[in-house]
């Protein structure tokens, strides 16, 4: 698999209007999805500009339209007032890998039920049309290949029982670990292939980003602006890695919304 043949944003597969089709029958919610994944994706940088009014699109003001699809529907239930943008999610934490979310260890007790696992008590929870899957930062530290691969089948595998469209994403590669990086992201693309999922290839995306988005100093993060707002769209802030990022995820549920007929084309 050469993951530079890969387009950046994805296309709504069958599989994935299907799944769709299913979710809204069991009454998951089309305005909310969940974030799944490591600290990556746990940070407030990732998104969370635009569960509020500190952002600027500039030039792609087309995604407002995202925006506003998403904005101020909570992505919970019991009185939680925070939209998907916002929402930190009950399956995304600082050092998480894909068998984390499967473990009930590790679940919220505010939230989760005896022996329910972050993954199923965020879903329960949130009840979302779509789910972000981005891992791989730190499996490549703590995994082989083959407990990759099964651990991100079986989180994609519970995602699509529940009637959950996974939109799949390759990750930047860990400076310390190039050739794992590069197998681990095969396995995302080969798994997303195996079950006509959606993919955003963040890997390609990032490649003309310093240093692809990662920060050198602690290789787990990506990179923000000094003054950490990642929502500005402008030129000099879209090279650091979590405000491109951001643009490269409204931009993909651009192409996944309007694909479903949820915006218009």
């Amino acid at each position: 698999i050469a993951l530079e043949d890969y387009p950046v944003l994805p296309v709504v597969t069958d599989r994935a209007r299907a799944i769709f089709a299913a979710g809204q029958a069991a009454g998951n919610n089309p305005h909310v999805f969940s974030k799944i994944g490591d600290c990556m994706t746990a940070a407030a940088e990732f998104l969370t500009p635009f569960g509020g009014d500190d952002y600027d699109l500039r030039e792609y003001g087309q995604l407002q339209a995202v925006v506003d699809f998403f904005a101020g529907t909570p992505a919970r239930g019991e009185g939680f007032t925070a939209d998907s943008f916002a929402n930190p999610g009950l399956s995304t934490a600082s050092g998480f890998n894909a068998a984390s979310v499967l473990d009930p260890t590790w679940a919220d007790p505010n939230w989760c039920r005896a022996n329910e696992s972050p993954l199923a008590c965020e879903y329960r929870a949130s009840r979302p049309a779509f789910a972000l899957i981005m891992f791989g930062t730190n499996d490549v530290f703590y995994t082989e290949a083959p407990q990759f691969d099964y651990y991100l089948r079986s989180v994609v595998l519970e995602t699509i029982n529940r009637n959950i469209v996974p939109v799949l994403n390759t990750f930047p590669t860990r400076p310390e670990y190039p050739e794992k990086s590069l197998l681990f992201n095969q396995i995302v693309v080969r798994i997303a292939q195996d079950y006509d999922l959606p993919l955003i290839n963040l890997w390609l995306a990032l490649q003309d980003v310093p240093n692809q988005g990662v920060d050198t100093t602690q290789t787990i993060h990506l990179t923000w602006p000094e003054d950490r707002n990642t929502g500005i769209f402008t030129g000099e802030r879209l090279m650091t890695g979590y405000t491109f990022r951001n643009l490269v995820t409204l931009q993909a549920f651009d192409a996944l919304l309007r694909g479903l007929g949820l915006l218009d084309a």
